[in-house]
């Protein structure tokens, strides 16, 4: 796709549109259909398209760099970044935390963890936490016609440069265009309608409010059965659990005897330069306080 001054009038002629049916009473079903009618669906699921052709062009070209962080022009940085595959023995590591005093701060259980198990499900009912949900399109032949992306030739033809230079465009735009439709979803959340019926059929398909996995609360479990169950099931968080390595609590070397390297993952990312300076800083605050924890 490129953005020239008549896009860019079309952008504004939509957002101006999103804006007013924005303020109207419509329910879900009604304001998905505004939404693809004023093609500002199909644009975002362009812009999606879009970006991953021009990531994997600018990767195809990096990949053999021996530099793992590359500035690549216009505000744009494209790093690599290898990411470790841990297979992890939770019923072990859980029982390691439980005797560490660790086990309800770090481990969470969830429906899904024991979904196979109906009496397990029953007796948990009463500790979940109130549930939570999310918005989930489904379209039919004519609404997947009115969203449908061809992938665009052109990209794959483009240099180098002109890679960067659409990228720079097509990540401003992305972010738009992504602002915009995650405001759309609260407010088909927030449509009692959907709320009271979970799902709304409109003329491009169908629009349903899908409730995740209810989460427990550790602190209500008490009896033996109910730690017990925590142990086997839980998947302890590992953000959190990094964070008491840090503080020399737990030591790395513990954590490495539940745990196995399965695989290296090499991620590729393009981020501004600006918020990857903002990253930079967070994580160094995040570090400094941690030392003086």
């Amino acid at each position: 796709m490129i953005f020239n001054d008549h896009t860019h009038k079309e952008k504004e002629a939509c957002s101006n549109e999103h804006a007013s049916f924005f303020s109207n009473k419509a329910n879900a079903g009604e304001l998905i259909e505004q939404f693809i009618e004023s093609g500002a669906y199909k644009q975002y699921k362009r812009l999606e398209c879009e970006k991953k052709i021009l990531n994997k062009k600018i990767h195809d070209h990096l990949i053999h760099h021996e530099s793992r962080r590359h500035e690549i022009g216009y505000n744009l940085v494209a790093k690599f970044i290898p990411q470790k595959i841990f297979k992890y023995d939770y019923p072990a590591l859980n029982e390691f935390l439980y005797d560490r005093g660790l086990l309800f701060k770090l481990t969470k259980l969830t429906s899904s963890n024991i979904k196979k198990y109906p009496d397990l499900l029953h007796l948990f009912e009463f500790y979940s936490l109130s549930p939570e949900f999310f918005i989930k399109p489904s379209f039919n032949k004519l609404g997947k016609e009115l969203t449908r992306v061809e992938k665009s030739q052109s990209l794959q033809r483009l240099s180098f440069e002109s890679a960067a230079k659409k990228r720079r465009h097509n990540m401003n735009h992305l972010k738009e265009t992504e602002a915009e439709y995650a405001v759309l979803k609260q407010r088909m959340e927030l449509c009692p309608r959907i709320i009271h019926e979970k799902k709304i059929p409109h003329k491009y398909g169908s629009v349903s409010l899908i409730q995740k996995p209810l989460v427990y609360d550790n602190r209500k479990l008490k009896s033996k059965d109910e730690i017990q169950t925590l142990i086997e099931f839980g998947i302890p968080n590992m953000d959190h659990l990094k964070l008491f390595v840090s503080r020399g609590f737990i030591s790395e070397n513990e954590i490495d005897s539940f745990r196995h390297l399965e695989d290296i993952k090499l991620n590729f990312v393009i981020m501004d330069i600006d918020e990857e300076a903002k990253m930079r800083a967070y994580l160094y605050e995040k570090t400094l306080r941690r030392s003086i924890i």
